[in-house]
């Protein structure tokens, strides 16, 4: 009526179904554990994974604040010099914003390059201290 490879069919479904749903349970001691190493991994690192957002818009932030710095330069400079041709303290502010907006988008970028280092690093060692705490609880790294 059944023969061994219809038992072990039905036995592997069985097995994979019910394991599925184990799984989809949850198993409250990993939970418990991994809560408990996810407080001391941010305790011990200071970074939260939950609450880091990644930084966007270096360079345009910078090009806009340098731009600006530019702006108020050239304005200044040519108040300075009142006896000035009126394009020509245009043409000087507008070369004085492209020049500050370069270095500002430079400035912005390298700002940005070195806050993605540091969330990296802290980031690295939050799942260093995350994975030693678990497999101190007996629990694989993985998990």
């Amino acid at each position: 009526m059944f023969n061994s490879i219809s038992i072990r069919l039905a036995i592997g479904v069985f097995g994979a179904v019910f394991g599925s749903w184990v799984l989809a349970q949850g198993d409250p001691l990993l939970q418990q554990a991994q809560s408990e190493c996810q407080s001391i991994a941010q305790q011990q690192t200071g970074y939260n994974p939950g609450a880091t957002q990644p930084q966007a818009g270096g360079r345009a932030k910078g090009a806009a604040a340098g731009a600006m710095a530019g702006a108020v330069k050239g304005k200044s400079k040519a108040d300075q010099y009142g006896n000035v041709p009126e394009s020509v303290a245009e043409e000087y502010t507008h070369s004085q914003m492209e020049e500050k907006a370069k270095m500002g988008a430079a400035a912005g970028a390298a700002k940005q390059r070195q806050q993605r280092r540091q969330d990296t690093a802290a980031q690295d060692a939050y799942n260093q201290a995350f994975a030693s705490c678990m497999a101190a609880k007996g629990f694989p790294a993985g998990n």
